[in-house]
């Protein structure tokens, strides 16, 4: 390629990065599929479109684009490892596994992190846990390791092992303590394991890191409700009630609670609360019948 190909071209690109930042994304696009046609372009083109069209929420597009490249480029591992990525974080956990079995030959961290992902993504948990297993003797350094061990105690979670999960979500944190799902992992094994204060410090600090989560939020009610702590649940509560069957349980089970104070008509409200979520609820039904 000539010096004035080469200039133009990067020119091109200035051009399209200059349009993405004011939000102009159309003209972008316009600018990239023509440098898909540029041989020394096309590799960086189809990665800065791709990301356009995740922005857009056009992810089979993005998959298309990717095939695409891949066809004449299938040598191109990092773009792999990149296609890999980008389904795992778009939940396309089926097409993911069909598009790694054609790139068998690349075993890396990179690729065996993915391949476990999808083993346990698609409920094929004995497997994944075999290869997290693997993957922490195989990859000590990785800088996976921290969710490999996050993802371990969730295996362990789903075999009823909360000693091993325990154990597998602290070395987790011990890893990264910033990773906020760590923390609410922890809090659910020790709920399960019945140590509610334990559980009640993790989820404090997984909702402070993360307290968008409206799941997590009803976890930490109930490990109060477990507490005892009934007027703190009920501060709790604001923001967290939607229509989902899962509300209608949390405040049935504040109903309940309250009925073991004998505070019928505290009780009561909550019942009907919940009946109004869900009036076929027979927890909640029950429940209204002992006021």
């Amino acid at each position: 390629m000539g010096i004035t190909e080469q200039l133009h071209i990067e020119s091109n690109f200035k051009k399209a990065s200059t349009f993405v930042s004011e939000g102009n994304l159309l003209a972008a696009i316009q600018i990239y599929k023509k440098l898909l046609h540029k041989k020394d372009a096309e590799r960086v083109a189809t990665i800065k479109l791709a990301d356009i069209y995740d922005q857009l929420g056009n992810g089979k597009a993005a998959v298309n684009l990717f095939y695409s490249y891949l066809e004449n480029n299938g040598t191109d591992e990092e773009v792999v490892r990149l296609v890999g990525f980008y389904m795992l974080r778009n939940s396309m956990f089926k097409e993911a596994f069909k598009f790694v079995d054609k790139f068998q030959h690349i075993s890396d961290e990179n690729m065996e992190y993915i391949r476990s992902l999808l083993y346990f993504h698609t409920k094929q948990f004995e497997i994944a846990h075999i290869n997290f297993k693997n993957y922490l003797s195989k990859y000590s350094s990785s800088e996976f390791i921290p969710n490999v061990y996050l993802y371990l105690a969730k295996t362990h979670m789903i075999f009823a092992e909360y000693d091993d999960a325990l154990v597998s979500v602290k070395r987790s944190i011990e890893y990264s303590p910033q990773i906020s799902e760590a923390y609410k992992i922890e809090a659910e094994i020790y709920y399960h394991k019945e140590m509610y204060y334990h559980a009640g410090e993790s989820i404090r600090k997984a909702v402070k890191m993360d307290p968008t989560i409206i799941a997590w939020k009803h976890l930490q009610i109930r490990i109060l409700l477990m507490l005892g702590e009934l007027s703190k649940a009920e501060m709790n509560l604001e923001g967290v009630i939607d229509n989902t069957h899962k509300s209608a349980e949390l405040l049935t089970l504040l109903g309940h609670s309250y009925l073991k104070q004998d505070k019928v008509e505290s009780a009561k409200n909550y019942f009907e609360k919940a009946l109004k979520i869900n009036p076929e609820y027979a927890e909640a039904i029950n429940g209204l019948k002992l006021c």
